[in-house]
């Protein structure tokens, strides 16, 4: 999340001295980090989805009582 911001930051920073070509690039690295969070999010969100269905099926969860 910070290295986005970072980047889109510093295309606003730079848009008035750089070349646009320059200022798409870090816009577009900003929004692929964007994504990345996305996916961080959603691989993080089957994990623990995945957890809990491996001890609700192998009813671990009775062996610690």
């Amino acid at each position: 999340m910070i290295m986005s911001i970072s980047f889109n930051l510093a295309g606003a920073l730079a848009e008035p001295i750089a070349d646009k070509k320059i200022v798409s690039v870090l816009e577009q690295i900003g929004g692929t980090f964007k994504v990345l969070l996305g996916m961080v999010c959603v691989i993080s969100a089957m994990l623990v989805i995945g957890l809990t269905l491996v001890i609700k099926i192998t009813n671990s969860g009775m062996m610690y009582r």
